[in-house]
């Protein structure tokens, strides 16, 4: 729960302590201040959401009321004026300056409480994500200012979910509210009075929870969305593991189904000076999910060293088209642009020349409308790796042929309809590299 921060600026030590308890039931945090150069300093420090002043400060209300609201225009807190008087003119003054409401010093409590849990009710509706009812950026990184400050011992959690805009883009805006609802729908059920929660961006998730519940929460989050993945796709998408996307400068291609992936991190040990810091790391962490197949979490950890080995580039590329001429062709590209390449004009050849050379992507060809050669060779290479433990290479699937739920279905990752652009496939062997 985000507990909204009060300043009451005033002299008058006895009923700034009452009220200070009178907020604090309200479950705000309060602080109180009677020198004003140090209250000013925690305002620019703490952006507080609401601040009480009292016409005991030593400076004329009015004006220090306009000092405040110079000082604070990048965050906009409610200000409160405080005051014996009940001259119309005075409360007019304080109003016009830039008060958002003027108290009798005199109001009853429950009077008091009623009026300061309205500005906060006020305050923290206009900050609400209208989709999932989290709060917005600009609240949940106030939040995570405080804890640095305060060196809190908290866990930090970015929760992002991957493909959502391709997502989005095909499915339709309804869809898409209902994925975000869903997952804070979950987010919800793991939150505890001391967790807060909010919206980084509209499709990112931040949480600050306690260290001890972190990992746990991001196991669960994972889980559960995998879990209720089923219901948002069509039964051929999620049979076949992706969506088929495609717009007028795009060619036609799978796009992998959503993934929730999870970063954490840690505060309290005084290596954060800033929320910068600590937002630059967790999406240094989350760059380590993208890597992943399925769902996935991953804490900031101390880190480890020692030796590892060398990764060779890969940049092996198979063709096996058995038009010569084009064969040749895409040879010599291919060739001009630093891969290393295999070409295969036989397809019952094909299965011993692929194992003798394991390509990192490999270019097939359909073969004839009837016989089906590509498609069948392709079912066949796609069980021998999983006996062997080969890894599958990236399939670029070239064909004159519109059979593209069953070219996709049985494993290719791109659909490229001949005749084609030799860029546009020089620019596909590049991506999938």
């Amino acid at each position: 729960m985000y507990n909204p921060e009060v300043f009451i600026l005033t002299k008058r030590k006895e009923l700034a302590i009452k009220h200070k308890k009178l907020i604090e039931a309200l479950n705000c945090s309060a602080s109180i201040f009677s020198k004003l150069d140090e209250a000013i300093y925690a305002i620019k420090n703490h952006e507080p959401e609401i601040i009480i002043i009292s016409d005991t400060i030593n400076d004329i209300l009015s004006d220090f009321i306009k000092k405040i609201r110079v000082l604070t225009y990048n965050f906009r807190p409610i200000i409160i004026a405080i005051s014996k008087s009940d001259a119309i003119d005075d409360k007019l003054n304080a109003l016009e300056a830039g008060a958002d409401d003027f108290l009798d010093e005199s109001i009853q409590s429950k009077e008091f409480q009623a009026r300061i849990n309205a500005h906060i009710r006020r305050y923290l509706e206009n900050s609400i994500n209208p989709v999932t009812n989290f709060i917005d950026s600009k609240v949940i990184l106030k939040a995570l200012k405080r804890q640095i400050k305060e060196q809190t011992p908290k866990s930090v959690m970015l929760i992002n979910i991957s493909g959502i805009n391709f997502y989005k883009e095909i499915y339709g805006e309804i869809a898409y509210e209902k994925v975000l609802q869903t997952l804070a729908a979950i987010i919800n059920s793991t939150l505890q009075k001391e967790d807060i929660a909010g919206h980084y961006s509209p499709k990112e998730f931040l949480l600050i929870t306690q260290k001890m519940k972190a990992e746990n929460m991001a196991k669960f989050l994972t889980f559960a969305f995998d879990n209720i993945l089923e219901r948002f796709y069509s039964e051929f998408d999620y049979k076949n593991s992706f969506m088929l996307y495609s717009t007028e400068t795009i060619e036609e291609k799978k796009i992998p189904l959503m993934k929730l992936f999870v970063a954490v991190v840690e505060m309290g040990d005084s290596k954060f000076e800033n929320e910068k810091q600590v937002l630059n790391l967790l999406f240094n962490v989350l760059k380590l999910c993208k890597n992943s197949d399925k769902s996935c979490y991953i804490i900031d950890r101390p880190k480890l060293y020692g030796e590892v080995s060398k990764v060779e580039p890969k940049n092996k590329v198979m063709i096996m088209e058995p038009d010569s001429s084009l064969n040749c062709l895409l040879n010599v590209n291919l060739e001009m642009q630093g891969y290393t390449i295999k070409s295969c004009e036989n397809y019952e050849d094909f299965l011993d020349e692929y194992f003798n050379f394991l390509p990192d992507v490999l270019i097939l060809d359909y073969g004839s409308k009837d016989k089906k050669q590509g498609l069948n060779i392709l079912n066949t290479l796609c069980t021998n790796l999983g006996e062997k433990g080969f890894p599958c290479p990236k399939i670029i699937f070239s064909t004159t042929i519109q059979d593209k739920k069953n070219i996709f279905s049985n494993g290719a990752d791109v659909y490229l309809p001949k005749p084609y652009d030799i860029n546009t496939l020089l620019d596909w062997v590049k991506k999938l590299l």
